[in-house]
């Protein structure tokens, strides 16, 4: 039973999802989850890539009808028009087959950015002999039977909580991985729509979602380094001579804060994102 105990007073003192957000969020999308990377990248070359090729066909022949309108009667403008027109569908062809490129620049981008906020910020919840529970494991046997059942009362109701709240964050960032990854099933067809004036915003928007789903990835890990310090700073661990079942009873509204901010933080993560990215 004092297991138990110790391991919901580890989950209250930030440990837990803390640990398992710093190693989801230190992995790219084709090492976190290789299976599910191959199969966007499978789905894009069966399904997108031809759809891609076509709407490049497409906009390829409207833009060169219409510049050819601009040549009237002017050969070497002519020429120096179409010349220009037929670069650019050299480049944007060259883009959109080596599209890969470009959302790996934004994955390496998010790695980097992480490995130089971990190298600031730790995550030490949730490892062994570092979490509340485990400095106060001691203490923990001590109280013998009834002081730890008497525990587990008052512990019951902040540690559901925040099993609720660990459960909510670590979906958030299953969710990121997701749209990451249904995002990279689509990545050479905004290449094509960049091309059109009409269609351009709707690329435009592609690479500020992608952009989008990798920031967040940083300032998730932002926010719950900064969380799991709060939350560790606001409960100290007791003395030996100290009661435990009062000192959890002194400390109750605290241990109750651990999984109601972890919710918050989860919010604000995302308006942090938002203002990150000018959305």
């Amino acid at each position: 039973m004092d297991d138990f105990v110790v391991n919901m007073l580890n989950t209250l003192g930030g440990g837990g999802v803390t640990a398992t957000a710093a190693s989801m969020l230190s992995q790219a999308p084709d090492t976190w989850n290789p299976a599910l990377y191959s199969l966007a990248v499978g789905i894009h070359s069966a399904a997108v890539k031809p759809l891609t090729s076509v709407l490049l066909s497409v906009v390829f022949v409207m833009e060169l009808a219409r510049n050819s309108t601009k040549i009237e009667s002017d050969r070497e403008l002519g020429v120096k028009i179409i010349a220009g027109t037929m670069f650019k569908i050299c480049l944007v062809m060259v883009a959109a087959q080596n599209a890969d490129l470009f959302i790996r620049a934004f994955n390496g981008i998010t790695s980097f950015l992480i490995r130089g906020v971990s190298g600031r910020l730790s995550f030490t919840g949730g490892s062994a002999g570092t979490g509340l529970g485990d400095a106060m494991r001691d203490q923990v046997k001590d109280a013998g039977m009834m002081g730890q059942i008497a525990l587990m009362v008052i512990l019951l109701i902040p540690w559901v909580i925040g099993q609720i709240a660990s459960v909510i964050a670590t979906v958030v960032l299953y969710v990121r991985f997701i749209e990451i990854y249904a995002l990279t099933a689509f990545q050479s067809l905004p290449i094509a729509l960049l091309v059109n004036e009409e269609t351009r915003s709707i690329g435009v928007g592609y690479f500020k979602s992608y952009a989008r789903a990798c920031i967040n990835g940083v300032t998730l890990f932002i926010c719950l380094a900064l969380y799991q310090t709060v939350v560790t700073s606001a409960v100290h661990v007791p003395d030996a001579s100290d009661d435990l079942v009062s000192w959890t009873m002194g400390n109750f509204g605290s241990l109750m804060m651990a999984g109601i901010m972890l919710l918050f933080v989860i919010s604000i993560s995302q308006r942090v994102t938002r203002a990150v990215t000018g959305d």
